[in-house]
């Protein structure tokens, strides 16, 4: 169970106190009888029905030096009634620690900050003294736990693109290049700002498209962040020195998103407003920040251990380095209020899909958090096909979704998800996620919506989109379901770079960067003071782009009238060739991809005719 009982066991040098050495002695016995009985030393708060969580939890290991010390009643505490003299903070090797007592804005939770880091390698023994009092005067009982600080510290390389194989995507290129200001509607895009081509657009959902190029090496353009409005017009961007994550709009007007290494928020010109990165000493994820309307935040850390999967699977390497998943609750002040360690909680062997004999195992691999309708806290776990929901208050599991641990009986959905991203509760009650589908047979990505039973623990398939041919994103992605019941699929690691889709399945908008260029999520919002989109004006149509074609083109046009609306394409001849639309539609900008794959090269027409407007252009196909 412990790693370290050689070092507690050391004779004590002449200078340490009686205290010291009592302390010393009574956990090594501990240890020994853990050790001989394979017992757990604290089961759940040792019976102890005041305490609500704990963190780090009472007999847990790998804990980072760096720790703070989280303790929460079900009681709303008396603070005039603590002070440090009511706790006492060992190290097995670093002595007593000082530390301050920090006051939450929740009334049942305090933290104790420690002056001094722990020692790797040590046990830390954290006392809860007599004189702790709640609101109505209750005088609450003395308890005592310990935790295992973790043996070292790894040197770890960012993990963040962990799941971009082939190993040339894992790169993360810098730029030097100094930020510049946002621009506005501006007519003088940078040349090297990133291609975007709109497939299609046929009465969409207003709002406008956030996204960030993911830029893995040169000939790819610079990294940007993007506003885009549905014509694929840039209407704020920013040039950055680095690939961009999760770029979004939280509380009505507050954007934010991750340079790799922290999360920042801005206002809506981009200027930084605060960072968030995580708390106890460990790196900060990329791949979710959610902001919470009391100025909380969640985030996620990883935690890079060395570990003998020898002990857990044969043939396991010795000294495997396994990354483990941290979920964190950070408060205003940036005090870690909340603490969700996957080692406490995950076995290694939950991965589905991962070669555990490897020398690196990434087996969690967390990417998305949301709030249940409860309160509660839901995580994605890519690496487990898993989403599972967490107790907020006591960090206990409420129940497990998919993979190895699935309690829920799937209802029309025989394949279930595999490697996906991005769970999100809808106002309906059900859930969304984009189903990366690495492990269907043959492999192909959708967007997909349960309605899950809690009680009876059933999920059933609802709604989904699958693209016919099928789209696979192999890595990253995002469904959000857009007030008007459309939804957004952001196909991750693939083109095209996103697609908008009606309940029924009607595509009403499409647009990809260019080839092998990625953005992590897209999403389609509006912000607090965001500019109103300009209606159309006239009826226009476009001259096809690009022209000539091979063998993809696209059309664009505009009506400024309801009406029945055609658009067909015409031989020299004069023949009839295809027709794109022949429908009713709304007043709006279209824009209509043709792929003239089966037709011989050579000069066409295409011709749009609604409500007596009648014009026709040349378009060039070749081979």
């Amino acid at each position: 169970m412990f790693n370290n009982t050689e070092t507690l066991i050391k004779p004590l040098t002449q200078n340490q106190t009686g205290e010291r050495m009592y302390i010393f002695r009574s956990i090594t016995l501990l240890i020994i009888i853990s050790t001989i009985f394979n017992t757990t030393l604290y089961p759940k708060f040792k019976n102890n029905s005041e305490l609500l969580y704990l963190s780090p939890l009472p007999n847990s290991k790998y804990v980072t030096s760096e720790t703070n010390i989280i303790i929460r009643y079900k009681d709303d505490l008396n603070f005039g009634t603590i002070s440090e003299n009511n706790f006492n903070i060992t190290g097995s090797k670093s002595g007593e620690h000082s530390f301050k007592v920090i006051y939450t804005d929740e009334r049942n939770t305090i933290i104790l900050k420690p002056d001094v880091y722990f020692t790797f390698g040590e046990i830390v023994m954290v006392k809860i003294l007599k004189g702790l009092k709640t609101l109505n005067s209750k005088l609450l009982s003395p308890y005592e736990f310990h935790f295992t600080i973790t043996k070292t510290k790894i040197n770890y390389k960012n993990k963040i693109l962990s799941e971009l194989e082939p190993k040339e995507l894992e790169q993360n290129y810098k730029y030097n290049t100094s930020n510049i200001s946002p621009v506005f509607r501006s007519d003088s895009i940078p040349q090297d700002f990133p291609d975007i081509t709109v497939l299609r657009k046929y009465n969409n959902a207003p709002g406008y498209i956030f996204l960030s190029n993911l830029v893995f090496g040169p000939g790819q353009g610079s990294p940007y962040l993007m506003v885009l409005d549905n014509n694929g017009n840039p209407v704020i961007y920013k040039k950055m020195n680095s690939a961009c994550f999760d770029f979004k709009v939280q509380l009505d007007s507050i954007f934010t998103y991750s340079n790799g290494d922290k999360y920042f928020s801005t206002t809506p010109n981009l200027n930084v407003l605060d960072s968030f990165s995580c708390g106890n000493g460990y790196p900060t994820d990329v791949h979710e920040l959610l902001l919470l309307p009391n100025n909380h935040a969640y985030l996620f850390g990883f935690d890079p251990q060395e570990i003998n999967m020898s002990q857990i699977v044969p043939g396991g390497d010795t000294s495997a380095i396994v990354w483990g998943l941290i979920l964190q609750e950070i408060d205003e002040n940036k005090n870690v209020i909340f603490e969700w360690r996957s080692w406490d909680h995950f076995q290694i062997t939950d991965a589905t899909h991962i070669n555990l004999l490897a020398h690196t195992i990434d087996y969690v691999h967390g990417n998305a958090i949301d709030l249940d309708a409860d309160g509660n806290v839901l995580i994605s776990s890519r690496h487990m096909d898993e989403i599972t929901k967490i107790d907020r208050q006591t960090g206990d599991i409420i129940w497990r979704f998919g993979g190895k641990n699935n309690e829920f009986t799937f209802i029309n959905d025989p394949i279930r998800f595999s490697y996906q991203h991005n769970i999100r509760l809808l106002s309906n009650g059900n859930y969304t996620l984009f189903d990366n589908g690495n492990y269907h047979d043959p492999s192909f990505s959708r967007a997909v919506e349960y309605k899950l039973d809690q009680i009876n623990k059933t999920a059933a398939l609802v709604w989904q989109y699958r693209n016919s041919p099928d789209y696979y994103g192999f890595a990253m992605g995002n469904a959000q379901r857009l007030p008007n019941g459309n939804t957004i699929i952001g196909w991750g690691a693939t083109n095209p770079t996103l697609t908008e889709v009606r309940s029924d399945g009607v595509k009403t908008l499409e647009m990809t960067l260019e080839n092998n260029v990625f953005s992590y999520r897209i999403f389609k919002q509006t912000w607090k003071g965001a500019p109103e989109e300009p209606p159309p004006t006239n009826f226009v149509l476009s001259q096809n782009y690009p022209n000539p074609f091979n063998p993809m083109t696209t059309i664009k046009y505009q009506l400024t009238q309801d009406g029945y609306v055609t658009l067909k394409v015409y031989d020299m001849l004069g023949r009839e060739v295809r027709t794109l639309i022949s429908e009713n539609q709304k007043a709006d900008t279209y824009i209509i991809s043709f792929n003239a794959q089966n037709l011989a090269s050579g000069v066409y027409f295409y011709k749009l005719v609604a409500n007596g407007f009648i014009e026709s252009k040349k378009m060039i196909y070749v081979k």
